[in-house]
């Protein structure tokens, strides 16, 4: 039967090295969509990709999840086994949603109430509709979601204070400003992490930035929109390049770490902080065994964002109080259309029939008006889709109208 089904695979269950493991450029996103697309299984399908999360969204048949898997352990060389016992199925539709809202929210984040999800969900939101594999269910479900978002943003105070790793990723090198006179600092990489990361620095008073990035473009868009100085460097010799740099602060998504321990070897400054803030690790581990470097990473982060988290907590209630009135819109949502879904079917199958049975009598009715005979019959289909329809109001409970929807599709399909 056709509903929601998730895989769901986070900070909460799991580790980096586990994550990384999984996680998704936005280019290996579409290819998984576009494979997923071909499955018959599959009805629509949206992934959301983050540091801190893996979340596979879809409505598909009985074994759709183990379909959407499989083709993602493919696409990252990943053990199918493994994958299974690391990601959460989740098969029961009101707890999807919920979890679903509350992900949009920041409710689920590493740092409470981080106010990137939202964006980051709909750039996956986007993806999915330029590969077409958003439909009308996951469609309705994205405007519930921004609509409650927009709701808490408008009516608590659950964004304010650090609300997203690129800010906390800010805050947690103030502290070594005072150890460190005029330093000069790189971020590497230059999508939306590395945008938003820049532009806490520059609030702080932190103009004079170095940009290591694949091209310049989105740094001299940014210096044009923003009416800054950032400065391109190409990321070709970065390691030699950040020998430099006090603070380097790294953002990008790829494969395989850009700074290994073998660079930071050979780097004459005596103290560098890097914050690694990517997803796989863009940054060596290893690195912060070399003396006189301080590495973090988005395990260290969600660590000292505790204070703001207390302030946050206060608004929960709020927050899941906004969030349960659009889910539950929601559902009644899913309710009719599902109601609807079937009667449409019932309708098209009963058409069929009315088709089979006028060829088969047609030598029988070849001397009377096939119009009279099929008049008579539409009048019959009405009468049955209107008792059918009746009959789906009137039933109060959930859990039979699944039932009732269930034996048509079984019936008629």
């Amino acid at each position: 039967m056709m509903q929601f089904r998730l895989l769901s695979l986070s900070h909460q269950r799991t580790t980096i090295s586990d994550r990384e493991n999984f996680a998704l450029t936005p280019s290996e996103t579409q290819t998984v969509l576009e494979r997923a697309k071909a499955d018959p299984s599959i009805q629509e399908i949206l992934i959301l990709s983050t540091c801190n999360r893996t979340e596979i969204l879809l409505i598909g048949e009985e074994h759709a999840a183990m379909q959407a898997l499989e083709i993602l352990c493919k696409l990252k060389r990943q053990d199918l086994h493994q994958a299974r016992e690391l990601f959460l199925f989740m098969e029961k539709e009101d707890e999807i949603l919920h979890y679903i809202f509350r992900v949009s929210a920041g409710l689920e984040s590493q740092i409470l109430g981080d106010a990137q999800i939202i964006s980051q969900l709909k750039a996956a939101y986007q993806l999915s509709q330029s590969t077409a594999t958003a439909g009308t269910f996951i469609h309705r479900l994205m405007q519930m979601v921004f609509c409650a978002n927009k709701k808490i943003s408008q009516e608590t105070a659950f964004r304010n204070g650090i609300s997203s790793a690129s800010y906390a990723a800010v805050d947690m090198i103030e502290e070594y400003y005072s150890m460190i006179k005029n330093p000069r600092i790189a971020i590497i990489g230059f999508g939306d992490m590395g945008q938003k990361v820049c532009r806490h620095l520059m609030s702080k008073g932190h103009t004079e930035l170095e940009i290591f990035n694949r091209s310049r473009g989105r740094v001299d868009h940014f210096n044009n929109k923003n009416r800054s100085k950032l400065r391109y460097r190409s990321l070709e010799n970065l390691a030699s390049s950040l020998a430099d740099f006090d603070i380097i602060i790294s953002t990008p998504t790829v494969e395989s770490p850009l700074i290994s321990a073998a660079d930071s070897l050979l780097w004459k400054e005596p103290f560098k902080v890097i914050v690694d803030i990517s997803i796989p690790r863009s940054v060596e581990t290893a690195v912060s065994q070399t003396p006189g470097m301080v590495l973090y990473d988005m395990d260290d982060i969600s660590k000292v964002t505790q204070s703001t988290m207390e302030q946050k907590s206060a608004c929960i209630y709020q927050v899941e109080e906004i969030l349960a009135i659009y889910q539950q819109e929601y559902l009644q949502w899913i309710a009719h259309n599902k109601n609807l879904g079937s009667v449409r079917l019932l309708k098209k199958a009963l058409e069929q029939i009315k088709t089979e049975e006028l060829s088969r009598f047609g030598k029988e009715i070849e001397n009377q008006s096939s119009g009279y005979y099929e008049t008579i019959m539409d009048s019959m289909i009405q009468k049955i889709i209107k008792k059918t329809v009746i009959s789906l109001k009137s039933i109060p409970n959930e859990q039979e109208r699944e039932n009732f929807n269930s034996v048509i599709h079984q019936t008629f399909l």
